[in-house]
């Protein structure tokens, strides 16, 4: 299962890594707890053993999984208009913690942006904001990258996409 010292991903968290794992008295009870750090955003979380396979954690992906997520931020899947449907919808794509929906939200929503004149509307920004943040946290922690090159990754992803 997971260790101290994995990189995991947690839904709409993004990356991290398993601190430690502690042992806590809760209404008589003891339980296991995971301590993740997750370094972009400077948070510490508290997952309890029990939930760890509910919860959706996962290890980060590894380098042959590189092109497959260069594909899926290339080729993401054409997105209607704003409407509050499709905001749940992408709320959903974020905590799924899944790695190729995070990149297929960044492709739809980089073209969607390019294709507005006014730019994307408010909640749009910060999904694409959050999706880019995800992927950036997966990057840092698999690939020893900087914030700063994992950032620059996914965006020669995108510029690949607009030169073809």
């Amino acid at each position: 299962m997971f260790k101290v010292g994995d990189h995991v991903v947690y839904p709409y968290h993004g990356a991290g890594t398993i601190q430690d794992i502690e042992e806590k008295d809760v209404l008589g009870e003891t339980h296991s707890y995971f301590i993740l750090h997750f370094p972009l955003v400077d948070v510490k979380l508290m997952l309890p053993e029990s939930r760890i396979n509910d919860s959706g954690l996962r290890k980060v992906i590894d380098q042959s999984e590189l092109d497959v997520l260069v594909d899926a931020l290339q080729n993401g899947p054409d997105i209607p208009p704003s409407t509050s449907h499709f905001s749940r919808e992408t709320e959903n794509l974020l905590k799924s913690g899944s790695i190729i929906d995070a990149a297929h939200l960044i492709s739809s929503l980089s073209r969607k942006q390019t294709e507005r004149a006014n730019g994307l509307h408010i909640q749009d920004r910060n999904h694409l904001q959050k999706a880019r943040q995800m992927i950036a946290s997966e990057l840092v922690l698999m690939n020893d990258m900087t914030e700063e090159q994992a950032y620059e990754f996914i965006d020669q992803a995108l510029l690949e996409l607009k030169q073809a």
